[in-house]
């Protein structure tokens, strides 16, 4: 994994002993936010920041790049695999400035819906939020989420 870290990321700093997990809490403290750039993402973003701010709670934004995209190139039998994770931090961090919440960037590969879900579990995450698909094609990754997630997830327009 890649990963852009803001300076003030402390996801679960102070609330819980290391190692335990609370269900059932009021509010979140870790949302899981897919992030590809798309307006929906940016959306999807933008509401994530929102509730994260007013539940005092933290963001992992996530990048996952398709291994069967089509910016999945090769030469001389080996995969090249352009940097969009890097372009897309300033992007971030353009988004992300004067929101007060702290956040961290990562990027993966693999299926969408199945490595956000990884993601989130692995870092035990209240909830996963992710933009409305505008595509058809593939099947939706919102749609996919809400079949097989194992915790909340926002589906923003």
């Amino acid at each position: 994994m890649f990963g852009e870290r803001d300076p003030g990321w402390e996801p679960l700093a102070g609330r819980l002993p290391e190692g335990q997990f609370e269900i059932g809490k009021d509010g979140v403290g870790l949302l899981v936010v897919g992030f590809d750039g798309s307006g929906p993402s940016r959306n999807a973003l933008a509401y994530a920041a929102g509730l994260a701010r007013r539940d005092d709670a933290a963001l992992l934004i996530a990048f996952v790049e398709s291994l069967n995209s089509a910016s999945l190139w090769f030469f001389a039998g080996s995969p090249i695999i352009p940097d969009a994770a890097a372009d897309l931090t300033e992007d971030l961090r353009d988004e992300l400035r004067g929101a007060g919440v702290p956040w961290q960037f990562v990027s993966v590969r693999g299926d969408t819906a199945r490595e956000l879900e990884t993601l989130a579990s692995a870092h035990m995450a209240d909830a996963i939020v992710v933009g409305r698909s505008r595509s058809t094609w593939h099947g939706s990754v919102a749609a996919k989420l809400a079949k097989r997630a194992r915790r909340t997830v926002l589906i923003v327009p």
